[in-house]
């Protein structure tokens, strides 16, 4: 081995394994194209190895699900030799790179692999063909030891060069503390230093001359009685205590141990039984049914990326014809069916309103995509009816992740015989902003029950087509006053302009008099947004015009002209509020002074 110094930095050093032949030493592999190289395969072998690793720390050398993965890894790594005869990584704190390729990451520390050798100072590996044949458990074998390791002498530079392995190599940094400092030529050796000066530093005290050196300790002290006293200075307590490196270390592990997540051990451990190809029909039975028993605990706990993982791992199980004894298997298939049942899916939405399943709705939209096809109605129904806003909405945020990619799915429930199912997936195509839905769309604004309609208004918002806008356009003259509203915010807040002029006739119309004040406010304001600066003169003259006898419009149709003209940006619209300022109406002066104090306005 030799030590070389590191790229400038005096407390790091290189350390580098030269234990190899000459011809056995790693060379410089040349780059190659990014889309020639068997990335895929190398991230599989790091995989295998990580899951490998595992079944090593749970699993007697002679257990079956040992040997299984050992072979798995073997044929991983034979696969790499296909394609070359050796791997050189380069080591990072978090991850593998393989040809500047990322081949691995792990975030957290505790199960990192990445982590294992880069602690220890490794920075680089290089594994060759033959490494899968005896070294492999050797290898795996350092690794469990290195990660279960209590003294700093267990480190991974150590055990490698002791075993000196044929098929590994691999370069390491020698870190040095903090502050350490090289002693240069011409500095004296610390060795010739007198002795009686270094026990002064350290004890703080005289050093022992020659003639007590040579007389040898002191007798101890005895009581009266004969009996040896006991003090408190015959100990010595730096003997027990941890320095600062090893009381982090120590701090450090406790918390990873706290911090680990014992739930998913459990999975994966019930998991690797049950994907166990020589495992007894009996016991593939008991793991399917604690599987059974654990998807509602962690429901129930809110633990939905834990649900997710069973549902998705029990799936995928199912799915590529494991070795299932046939109880086996038809038990998981009724736990994915029960799960996706309508009552499965009531009791899953009941959770969420009553705040045991909390959050934006991410890992719920991952936890909703393992119900089947068959169980989308019952949700969009029961979010549908649901009383609580936030949870309306987690659950509207969540099916939406759920609908993505499936929307020509989701076009047939707009034609359910129940109408909360099909307003559920007219809000659902409105968040999706799926186009070729909007020729349905505007059927069931004209001839859907009011909930559908209502649906189709709040979808309009997010798809602002000109079939929809005409669509909205029309609605404006139908007999229902709420549809009416709708239609007049839809058509502001899309800006389509065109139907300005309709506003206008509504607005001019003798029975808009007759209109309660949410409609006549409505219609004002999006005259006012469609019309800018064009309607100041119609709104004016609601708002300040006196007929040949001296009358005025009604006092709330005047306030609403105003609250219009604050909409628009524009000397000429502030003029005209300006005029009615000492209007002798309550309720147009405070619309007035309301438009006057606000920030832009004449006073503001």
């Amino acid at each position: 081995m030799r030590v070389a110094p590191g790229d400038g930095d005096d407390t790091e050093m290189a350390v580098v394994d030269e234990s190899r032949e000459p011809d056995a030493v790693t060379e410089t592999v040349e780059w190659e194209d990014p889309s020639s190289l068997p990335l895929d395969t190398v991230r599989d072998l790091f995989l295998t190895l990580s899951k490998a690793l595992r079944s090593y720390q749970l699993y007697d050398r002679n257990n079956p699900v040992y040997r299984r993965f050992l072979g798995n890894l073997r044929d991983a790594f034979r696969e790499v030799w296909e394609t070359r005869s050796d791997l050189q990584i380069l080591v990072e704190e978090d991850r593998f790179l393989w040809m500047g390729e990322e081949v691995y990451r792990e975030e957290s520390r505790s199960g990192s692999l990445a982590f294992l050798f880069y602690r220890d100072g490794i920075r680089d590996l290089t594994f060759r063909q033959g490494l899968e044949g005896d070294e492999l458990e050797v290898f795996l074998d350092i690794l469990q030891r290195v990660r279960s390791a209590r003294t700093a002498e267990d480190d991974l530079v150590t055990l490698l060069w002791d075993l000196d392995l044929e098929y590994l190599t691999y370069g390491a940094v020698d870190l040095l503390p903090e502050g350490t400092l090289l002693r240069s030529e011409g500095t004296p050796d610390p060795g010739g230093l007198d002795v009686g000066e270094i026990l002064a530093g350290e004890l703080g005290e005289a050093a022992p001359t020659p003639e007590e050196l040579a007389a040898g300790p002191a007798e101890e002290e005895e009581d009266p009685e004969g009996v040896s006293t006991i003090r408190l200075e015959d100990f010595n307590p730096a003997l027990y205590a941890l320095d600062e490196g090893e009381r982090s270390y120590v701090e450090e592990l406790f918390r990873e141990e706290m911090k680990r997540d014992i739930r998913m051990d459990v999975l994966n451990g019930l998991f690797d039984r049950l994907e166990d190809p020589v495992a007894e029909p009996e016991r593939q039975e008991e793991i399917v049914l604690s599987l059974r028993q654990l998807l509602p605990t962690f429901l129930s706990q809110g633990a939905l990326s834990h649900a997710s993982r069973l549902l998705g791992e029990l799936g995928r199980i199912l799915s590529r014809k494991a070795k299932l004894a046939p109880g086996a298997r038809d038990e998981a298939g009724r736990l994915l069916d029960e799960f996706s049942s309508p009552e499965s899916v009531r009791e899953l939405v009941q959770a969420v309103e009553e705040g045991a399943i909390a959050g934006d709705g991410e890992e719920l939209g991952v936890l909703l995509r393992h119900l089947k096809p068959a169980a989308l109605g019952p949700l969009l129904a029961r979010t549908e009816e649901l009383s609580k806003p936030d949870a309306r909405e987690t659950l509207r945020n969540a099916t939406r992740k759920l609908a993505e990619g499936e929307e020509e799915r989701l076009v047939r429930f707009l034609s359910h015989s129940e109408s909360v199912v099909v307003a559920g997936a007219v809000r659902l195509m409105g968040s999706l902003r799926y186009r070729p839905a909007v020729p349905t769309l505007i059927r069931l604004l004209e001839e859907g029950s009011s909930e559908v309609q209502e649906a189709v208004l709040d979808a309009a918002r997010r798809l602002p087509t000109t079939g929809m806008a005409e669509a909205l356009e029309r609605l404006l003259w139908h007999p229902e006053r709420d549809l009416r509203i709708g239609a007049a915010r839809v058509l502001g807040q899309v800006r389509y302009t065109p139907a300005a002029s309709t506003l206008k006739k509504l607005l001019d119309d003798k029975e808009m008099r007759e209109a309660d004040l949410t409609e006549k406010i409505a219609l004002f304001e999006a005259y006012a947004d469609l019309s800018g600066e064009d309607g100041v003169p119609f709104l004016a003259k609601i708002l300040n015009h006196r007929g040949f006898l001296g009358r005025r419009e009604p006092p709330e149709m005047r306030a609403c002209a105003a609250l219009a003209l604050g909409r628009i940006d524009g000397a000429a619209a502030i003029r005209a509020v300006e005029e009615a300022r000492n209007d002798p109406e309550p309720v147009v002066r405070t619309a007035v002074n309301r438009i006057l104090n606000q920030p832009g306005g004449q006073d503001g």
